[in-house]
């Protein structure tokens, strides 16, 4: 069962996992060294192509390079023209291992071995799938921890242009004076991909009706959105959010290792739920069983009772769609929670608590002239009087204190600090521009404590966590902690139900149970880590199945095995600001950090393969303008 807590910031992460374009592999469309001839095998003509381009007299077609690599080795030579004219003369000794298409090759990246089949047609866009099965944590209170995201919202975005010339950004060859509008990466033999978006299908700010333009909502931005409205709900209070671009997103991808980097803007745009059971209004209720293209009628808010298909999916709050926008009446955020991710990435990624804590209590640290180190109270003035031992924290003055491989090390390298310090401020106490530490910032500008009031999106971060012992300390590790002894209760079906006994829960649903488990929290370091995937074939619906696959039979019940596909996590550390409600900034412990290792299934198109697919409007099979389906796979 997904736990769908209160996670306002939940959508904004699904966004920049997408960008885990991974290893592909060498293969082409066209018969095997069959370039200038038609047939099942080469004639001396087509070996003499392969020759001319060994010694750089002429080029294979841009889209076959492979199909003149008779070899396989990956580079094409007058061995491979040889070997063609030995099979062209009929010499059974002798036989073609080109890697194109139909055929199957070995991908290898430092972690992953997979099968992959393509049609050697350069990859131009992908869709983006949110699936089950990731993990994301918000706010300092801990409350909002363990939670699962909501499935099936998707999302598209393309490989970057540059001109040839001057390497600025294009669209077309019109763009560039004297150069010519390249792609960045192929997907065919390129290992450094660029990538930009979103490029899906654009909605109106407030109605989230689709459009092109702001002449089409009446004046109101046409914005970009990542997928439906979001239900989320946690310690009795629930919100919908529809999550908004802000600006445009932008990564590599090492089309040889799986590895990417992001950085992305989002609105997050906070909704008071219908009540606690149903924060969205909904398309088609959970005991329903909605499936993805079902229709129902929209259950409350401001098109309740019209009809609506379903776009994603939450198991305990059932379907929900664009066709069903919430209230705008009942907007807690205003134009939208700023929520930035300056990095995502399928490595690590490592933040320490550097920003005074804007609570009572909660200023024990150098600034204010009295500080000790978090983990034993001892005093300090800096972070150079905590030393401790990389691998079990134990104080140290040197190495030589430390077990063999194991280092003395100060804060930020250690997570124990000299006083105590919260996770998230404000670039010059901006609020549309949150951060963790300086570096985050303009240069020139500080990342300081929020100045708001707690209902303001500058409000400052109260405490770093809500664990009440050992000097707020929660965990040690580089990994996300429990406090030892500060508890949390929760309804065992309706789990988005704070409660302290099983009659709460009983109450609203008989036989339920009330489950007191230990308070997750924030640790002075938070680290995630990601995982890269090669581009292959893997299954498209199973959040659990990230092992490639060569056929349907390799993925449970009726899922599908996919090819030209990445299955990545990717991680982000963010900050949340705060809404200007009270009862969802206490829920959600906002201001606060926010957490997440993302689980995803990424589909790669090919524009000119013709098949039509992620953010392309036709497709007829060539790179042909003129013909009523553009070289960008738009109609004409």
């Amino acid at each position: 069962m997904i736990k769908s807590k209160f996670r306002f910031l939940a959508p904004a992460v699904f966004a920049v996992a997408m960008l885990a374009l991974a290893a592909p592999s060498h293969a082409v469309q066209g018969d095997c060294a069959v370039i200038v001839t038609n047939g099942d095998k080469p004639l001396a003509s087509d070996c003499l192509g392969i020759l001319q381009h060994a010694v750089s007299q002429t080029l294979c077609a841009p889209l076959d390079p492979c199909v003149c690599d008779a070899d396989g080795s990956g580079t094409i030579l007058a061995s491979d023209a040889l070997l063609c004219l030995n099979v062209a003369v009929g010499n059974q000794a002798f036989q073609l291992n080109c890697q194109c298409d139909g055929t199957t090759t070995t991908t290898t990246s430092s972690t992953t071995t997979t099968t992959l089949v393509t049609n050697g047609v350069p990859c131009t866009s992908a869709e983006f799938i949110a699936l089950a099965g990731s993990d994301l944590d918000t706010g300092w209170t801990g409350i909002a921890f363990d939670s699962d995201v909501t499935e099936g919202a998707s999302i598209s975005f393309r490989v970057l242009r540059r001109c040839s010339n001057d390497q600025s950004v294009c669209e077309t060859d019109a763009d560039c004076t004297g150069g010519t509008c390249d792609a960045t990466c192929d997907c065919i033999n390129d290992k450094i991909c660029e990538v930009t978006g979103p490029t899906h299908q654009q909605r109106c700010l407030t109605s989230l009706d689709p459009c092109s333009t702001n002449a089409d909502c009446g004046g109101i931005a046409c914005i970009y959105t990542f997928g439906p409205p979001l239900p989320l709900s946690s310690g009795n209070s629930s919100v919908c959010v529809v999550s908004v671009f802000d600006g445009e997103l932008t990564g590599t991808a090492n089309v040889e290792t799986g590895e990417s980097v992001a950085s992305v803007g989002l609105k997050s745009r906070a909704f008071l739920g219908v009540n606690v059971d149903q924060p969205c209004p909904r398309c088609g209720p959970p005991d329903q069983n909605p499936k993805i293209g079902d229709t129902f009628n929209c259950e409350g808010g401001a098109n309740g009772g019209s009809p609506c298909t379903v776009e994603a999916l939450n198991p305990e709050f059932g379907g929900v769609s664009h066709d069903c926008p919430p209230d705008n009446g009942a907007n807690i955020s205003g134009q939208g929670l700023t929520i930035r991710f300056s990095e995502v990435k399928t490595g690590t990624v490592r933040k320490q608590a550097t920003v005074p804590c804007a609570g009572p209590g909660f200023t024990f640290h150098p600034d204010n002239g009295f500080a000790f180190c978090l983990d034993n109270g001892s005093s300090c003035s800096s972070n150079s009087d905590c030393l401790r031992c990389d691998n079990d924290l134990s104080v140290c003055t040197d190495n030589n204190d430390c077990s063999a491989g194991a280092s003395c090390l100060s804060a930020p390298d250690q997570p124990i600090s000299c006083g105590r310090y919260c996770h998230c401020g404000f670039c010059d106490d901006d609020a549309t521009q949150p951060c963790f530490d300086d570096g985050d910032c303009e240069p020139g500008s500080q990342c300081v404590t929020g100045s708001g009031t707690s209902t303001d999106p500058n409000a400052g971060q109260l405490q770093p966590n809500d664990c009440a012992q050992d000097f707020y300390v929660c965990g040690t590790g580089d990994k996300k902690e429990t406090c030892e002894n500060t508890f949390k209760g929760e309804c065992n079906v309706k789990t988005w139900r704070a409660c302290n006994s099983d009659a709460e829960c009983q109450q609203v649903d008989g036989g339920d149970k009330c489950v007191i488990a230990f308070r997750g929290c924030f640790e002075n370091r938070i680290e995630r880590t990601g995982k890269p995937s090669p581009l292959g074939r893997y299954c498209k619906n199973d959040p659990n199945n990230t092992t490639p696959c060569s056929s349907n039979a390799d993925c449970a019940g009726d899922d599908v095995c996919v090819d030209d596909a990445s299955r990545p996590t990717s991680v982000a550390l963010f900050c949340v600001p705060a809404t200007s409600s009270p009862a969802v900034n206490s829920a959600g412990g906002t201001t606060g950090p926010g957490a997440i290792s993302f689980n995803s299934f990424v589909k790669i198109c090919r524009c000119g393969d013709g098949v039509a697919g992620c953010d392309e409007q036709c497709d007829d099979g060539n790179l042909t303008n003129g013909d009523g389906c553009s070289d960008r796979c738009v109609i004409e």
